[in-house]
């Protein structure tokens, strides 16, 4: 029996920005450390995402001290902070947030490059921002991502995906960055993390709570920005239900700490 184990680990300190990968990811309260801690917003307070502006795929991000270095080819670098300024109100699909205003020089660079009116606040440490009730169970907390702290993918769906991909056009095919997943595993067969109810990894237990639907985003080459409608189309073919598409299962945890690559997987339910 081939052992399950985790392949990749990513955090995406900036929603809708480029990720990061990691060798050992840190679990804090919110989620895994630094991941969707700042967030694109504009002149209405709302957020901004792939979703309507393609072009957040081409920022990059770097971890620095006391914050973040983000970037972009021709456009420069620029540092975000962790605090310092007046606190915004803002909200994810429905959900009131608040961020700390990161300044006008992130302003003005971002809404440089994206072309429009834009600021970036900060989630201060001490902010909470529960997941939904309906899914919690120990009130676990989310930054500014969509929803749950965690998206866990696998290598093999993703293989399986491809080769649908490849009935259509043989040479295409996608990486894993475009579904965005904190954990991907290996080891699995294709699709089998959809019947996954708990998974263990070292003493931390992870609840696959819910199966995570997918927007547009899938269809964005993270290279160009470039809209491929035939990955959607194709996720539509093969994984649609009930309305949605899906790939991905969000997850909980049931503690605090640390995993790695390599770290070995158990099936709980």
């Amino acid at each position: 029996m081939t052992k399950l184990s985790i392949s990749e680990l990513h955090i995406y300190p900036v929603k809708s920005a480029r990720g990061i990968s990691l060798e050992t990811m840190q679990l804090n309260r919110k989620g895994p450390e630094c991941d969707r801690r700042w967030m694109v917003i504009d002149h209405n307070n709302n957020f901004v995402t792939q979703r309507k502006t393609p072009k957040m795929c081409l920022i990059n991000t770097q971890a620095i001290d006391g914050g973040l270095l983000i970037s972009a080819n021709d456009a420069g670098e620029c540092a975000l902070p962790t605090g310092g300024y007046a606190l915004i109100e803002s909200s994810v699909w429905g959900t009131d947030v608040k961020g700390q205003d990161c300044g006008d020089q992130a302003a003005d660079w971002i809404s440089s490059f994206l072309g429009k009116e834009c600021r970036i606040i900060y989630m201060l440490e001490d902010y909470s921002r529960p997941v939904d009730s309906n899914f919690a169970s120990q009130n676990e907390q989310v930054g500014f991502a969509d929803g749950f702290p965690l998206l866990i993918t696998s290598e093999a769906s993703l293989d399986d995906f491809n080769s649908k991909l490849a009935n259509s056009e043989p040479d295409f095919k996608i990486a894993m960055n475009r579904f965005r997943p904190n954990i991907v595993i290996t080891g699995n067969a294709p699709w089998a993390e959809d019947q996954w109810q708990k998974i263990a990894i070292g003493n931390i237990e992870f609840s696959l709570v819910k199966p995570c639907s997918r927007c547009i985003i899938p269809s964005i080459d993270p290279h160009t920005s470039n809209k491929q409608m035939r990955v959607n189309q194709t996720l539509l073919k093969y994984r649609r239900r009930d309305g949605k598409t899906y790939f991905g299962q969000n997850a909980l945890y049931n503690r605090l700490g640390s995993i790695s690559v390599g770290d070995t997987i158990r099936v709980i339910r």
